[in-house]
């Protein structure tokens, strides 16, 4: 009776710690480099860490070779389950865990704290991939300045990355620009799903003052900056300089467009204020 009641006992232990690895890693699908820890209750021998092949699949004792590639731990675990048992084990109970992530994984580069790899190992969107990061450099996700965005490069079908894609380096048809601001709020048109071999990339915050000015170049951008407030930081209008005729070039939806303005005007992050020479 003590020998029942102890193997229930243990039983529900397992089925509990199933549980949890379930809890905690039921959305990940398994993939080529991934490592995995197999324990079968009541057999320690059968206890092993193994890596899922290129080939998708992992190799066993008893059952030989299983295709692992695309399957839920929970579903490998009840095949494993169904190929040991009967012949081999009676009501044979696994537990699987990932030791290693390896085929999902995404990239954040840029303005962040943390810039890196990270493992893909559940379904994440922008502000969290970016949270794992460290958050922006010059601030917080949580408070991200006015105007601040991300760039979104998605591998391409078959494509296998080993480190991230530069958008200088990407064609406009693989880059999603989001608002940082608006997927904070909540905007899941803004807030995207990251996806595997996805590289999130954070822009600095800056804007670039030409023309008539004692210092043109390239300047930090801080919230609720005007055009005056950005040509006093490149040492303000030179002699030549016509102050009424200054300009912006901003960039709107990959096109960029010529924007009247006066010095009172806010400007935001990848302005360009063009401040022309006087003819009088």
């Amino acid at each position: 009776m003590l020998k029942r009641i102890l193997s229930f006992c243990l039983a529900f232990l397992l089925i509990g710690l199933q549980l949890g690895t379930v809890l905690g890693q039921e959305d990940y699908r398994l993939g080529p480099e991934d490592e995995i820890e197999i324990r079968v209750w009541s057999h320690d021998d059968l206890t092993r860490k193994t890596r899922v092949g290129l080939n998708g699949t992992i190799s066993f004792p008893f059952v030989g070779e299983i295709k692992a590639r695309g399957l839920s731990i929970m579903e490998l675990q009840k095949e494993l389950e169904r190929r040991l048992g009967p012949v081999y084990i009676i009501d044979p109970h696994v537990s699987i865990s990932v030791t290693e992530y390896k085929s999902q994984k995404f990239f954040v580069v840029g303005n962040v704290q943390k810039p890196g790899t990270y493992p893909l190992t559940k379904p994440i969107r922008v502000v969290e991939a970016i949270s794992q990061a460290g958050g922006i450099a010059s601030g917080t996700i949580s408070k991200p300045l006015s105007g601040a965005v991300a760039i979104i490069i998605r591998a391409q079908p078959g494509e296998k990355l080993d480190q991230p894609k530069m958008p200088d380096q990407t064609p406009a048809n693989q880059k999603i620009t989001v608002s940082l601001s608006a997927a904070l709020a909540g905007d899941p048109k803004q807030n995207l799903e990251i996806k595997n071999g996805d590289t999130v990339y954070v822009p600095n915050l800056v804007y670039y003052v030409t023309g008539e000015v004692k210092r043109p170049g390239r300047y930090p951008y801080e919230e609720n900056m005007t055009v005056l407030m950005a040509v006093t930081t490149a040492e303000g209008f030179n002699e030549k300089a016509s102050a009424r005729g200054t300009y912006i070039i901003r960039e709107n939806s990959g096109a960029k467009q010529k924007v009247k303005a006066g010095l009172d005007d806010p400007i935001s992050p990848g302005d360009t204020i063009v401040v022309p020479e006087s003819w009088f």
